[in-house]
């Protein structure tokens, strides 16, 4: 079938590459899309969303054990708590590494907003890759902004492109409606739009026989299966856990037993690390060299690993990128500086 339109605004989806869905924790919460945690308040959704800021910013586990990978940075907006004498106690409590979680100064920085220019500028320069937004009514423009359908998509619709343009997942935190009784998907505060662009939708209740313990169930998912569930128990004596479920097995003791790998030398560590980043797919040499130095390797230890593993270097558009597969037609072999 040939194109015959002049005006070129016409795309053939078999020019499009698909590509494989990239999660930060399966099937809760996807890189590049935005997820809703949603509950009434006082139900721990902020506490559960810190300690998964901390296992992450530490390169852990997920509840179920599912290990993160290298740490990486998160930017986590809260406004209903202090930055000093709350957010930061919480999560040194926790065991976060405080270096890779970030926030924008909204003593300095006032009327911040969902869509704000100034929300993608942190996003640019700090590249996280979950960005938490605390709760979602603290900004928006005015309480009728996610009430009007146009209003509210074009707002998703400009952060689902950030989440996407900047390879992270955005995770809104929102309250509930008063409307008990109802499809927990419309008991979102706001239009539904606000749901419909979110691609997972996990909503926090409190256990029916104990207070203490809460479910986190997923009622929807754009992404994959939508059977998820997450148990968790705040108690004024032992504070935070997890629980286990008949579904998962989501407790400390899974933490536990997920030991670190271990390097005899920096070009072992940079190897592994190589392959970890590029395990979804190609990645910019600049991205690759940025986050093998948070990690202490350096721009000659990544170029022997490199060679060592045999990753190919292409060009696109005047920008390289690594590969571990051999992209025939493309590579340029091997290549010492990638021109970036």
């Amino acid at each position: 079938m040939s194109n015959n339109t002049k005006t070129g605004i016409i795309s053939l989806y078999s020019d499009v590459k698909a590509t494989p869905i990239k999660w930060l924790w399966y099937p809760f919460f996807a890189i590049g899309k935005i997820s809703l945690l949603q509950g009434d308040p006082g139900d721990g959704k902020s506490t559960m969303m810190l300690r998964l800021i901390a296992e992450l910013s530490n390169g852990g586990v997920t509840p179920d054990g599912q290990a993160l990978g290298r740490p990486q940075r998160v930017l986590y907006q809260c406004s209903e708590d202090g930055v000093a004498d709350t957010i930061k106690p919480r999560l040194e409590a926790c065991g976060a590494d405080c270096r890779n979680v970030a926030f924008i100064n909204e003593e300095l920085y006032s009327g911040l907003t969902l869509d704000d220019e100034r929300l993608r500028q942190a996003i640019i320069e700090f590249r996280p890759r979950l960005v938490v937004i605390d709760p979602i009514q603290a900004y928006i423009g005015s309480d009728s902004d996610l009430q009007i359908a146009g209003r509210a998509r074009k707002l998703m619709s400009r952060l689902g492109m950030w989440a996407s343009t900047y390879d992270c997942a955005i995770v809104l935190i929102g309250h509930l409606n008063k409307k008990e009784g109802t499809k927990g998907l419309y008991r979102s505060l706001g239009s539904i739009d606000v749901v419909a662009a979110a691609r997972s939708v996990l909503q926090v209740e409190r256990h029916s026989d104990n207070a203490d313990v809460r479910i986190v169930r997923q009622i929807k998912n754009s992404l994959g299966p939508s059977d998820g569930e997450i148990w968790f128990e705040i108690n004024a004596t032992s504070g935070f856990k997890w629980v286990e479920t008949g579904k998962q097995a989501i407790s400390p003791i899974a933490t536990q037993t997920v030991e670190k790998p271990k390097f005899q030398s920096k070009l072992e560590m940079a190897a592994y690390w190589i392959k970890k980043i590029l395990e979804n797919g190609d990645v910019l040499s600049k991205e690759v060299y940025s986050q093998l130095s948070e990690l202490g390797i350096g721009k000659k230890t990544a170029e022997e690993a490199k060679k060592t593993l045999g990753i190919k270097s292409f060009r696109v558009m005047r920008r390289w990128y690594w590969s571990i597969e051999n992209k025939s037609g493309e590579s340029k072999g091997e290549v010492t500086h990638d021109g970036e």
